[in-house]
């Protein structure tokens, strides 16, 4: 299949409105920016004509690749006025690949480029709080965003046997696009998710799977979860406790919530607690953390899954993908209850949006996390589909 003449972007459609605030935090100095050769080149001979050192602005790093330096909280191309010069006096061209495209995710299929966008930006999050249902939307390319980028993945569904799973792949995406879209509970419609994804694994011929039919077999799945909440609240600990080995600052802010949201009022008792490195969570305090749950968010988490499906890792693992979606919106959910717990009271909209892109800026930034716990599970021969299930127990 020729894929080379694509006239079309596909994105989620709530996600469609996104436009940049010019906030500038993605410019800060808690990312890495990277630029690439052409870029890099063509700032240099800019800034030579400026009689001004390139060195002085972008330096090499450990790896050789050319990184920006920092000016305090910015990157050292940003303005007092928080613009960016490079984008102002040289022009969008001469912008990095990295710049231009964040916070967007490209990946370039049969069907046409496809467009996520990442929730560790403030204006993308904020695109959550919408009413509307979740579907993916079909642009000409004229009329949105588009590039092509240097390094870019290709998705030919049409390409594997027509046996395959996969060779249906836009139809298992919609179809668990729209299983969360219909009316019931979240835990209900996750766990429904799961089991379909997982039973799709072991389908011998794909053409005989009717998708329109198990969307509607939602409407009699029930379930009984054998797990209680003592495996959730183990899942958790071991999560963090995962992540405390490549960033002990972010696993020290999750301890430390749990500590303060506990604290007795009694001095003496608070201090020996305090100077505890553990987690002061068990099954009981869950339970607790989750009655001050507002059930109005778990839209809010719903359509965060469903961009994420998007993301086309189903198509790569749909038990990796499970695992590390649910881990995702578990670490956001303990992190409002913690939230509302210190604050002692309702979150507001800005406050819900903080709590997931400051996970997404924790967590999902860090690739390799989900990578690494994924593979030291299996090589452990834990039961990753068993892990999901009683990770989603935070949803009941």
């Amino acid at each position: 299949m020729d894929i080379k003449d694509y006239r079309y972007v596909l994105i989620p459609n709530i996600l469609e409105k996104f436009r940049c605030s010019m906030c500038g935090e993605c410019c800060e100095s808690k990312w890495r920016i990277d630029i690439d050769e052409k870029s890099y080149q063509a700032v240099k001979e800019r800034l030579e004509e400026n009689k001004e050192d390139v060195s002085t602005y972008i330096e090499q790093n450990e790896n050789g690749n050319y990184v920006v330096k920092f000016d305090g909280k910015y990157c050292k191309f940003i303005t007092d006025d928080i613009k960016c010069r490079i984008h102002r006096d040289f022009g969008w061209e001469c912008l990095s690949d990295t710049c231009k495209i964040y916070p967007r995710n490209m990946r370039l299929t049969s069907r046409g480029m496809e467009i996520g966008l990442g929730f560790s930006c403030g204006s993308v999050a904020k695109l959550l709080l919408t009413d509307e249902k979740v579907s993916i939307k079909k642009i000409k390319k004229e009329d949105y965003f588009f590039m092509t980028p240097r390094d870019i993945s290709f998705i030919i569904p049409e390409n594997n046997l027509k046996t395959a799973v996969n060779s249906r792949y836009y139809e298992v995406e919609e179809m668990a696009i729209e299983i969360l879209n219909q009316e019931k509970d979240l835990f209900t419609k996750l766990s429904y998710l799961e089991r379909i994804l997982a039973g799709l694994e072991n389908v011998a011929d794909v053409r005989e799977c009717n998708f329109k039919e198990v969307i509607e077999g939602l409407d009699d799945f029930t379930i009984e979860n054998p797990y209680t909440e003592e495996y959730l609240v183990d899942e958790i600990i071991k999560a963090i406790m995962k992540k405390s080995e490549r960033s002990e600052s972010v696993a020290e802010y999750y301890r430390s919530l749990l500590k303060i949201t506990s604290l007795s009022g009694d001095i003496k008792k608070d201090r020996k607690f305090l100077s505890w490195s553990g987690y002061n969570l068990y099954s009981e305090r869950l339970k607790e953390l989750k009655a001050l749950w507002n059930s109005k968010w778990d839209k809010i988490l719903q359509r965060y899954f469903q961009c994420y499906i998007f993301n086309k890792e189903i198509y790569d693992n749909s038990e990796y993908f499970m695992f590390k979606t649910t881990i995702s919106m578990v670490m956001i959910k303990l992190r409002m209850l913690l939230t509302i717990k210190y604050l002692g009271r309702e979150l507001t909209e800005d406050e819900v949006i903080a709590a997931i892109k400051g996970y997404e800026n924790d967590f999902s930034h860090d690739g390799d996390y989900f990578s690494e716990y994924y593979k030291q599970k299996y090589e452990n021969k834990e039961d990753i589909k068993e892990a999901t299930r009683k990770l989603l127990l935070m949803f009941k």
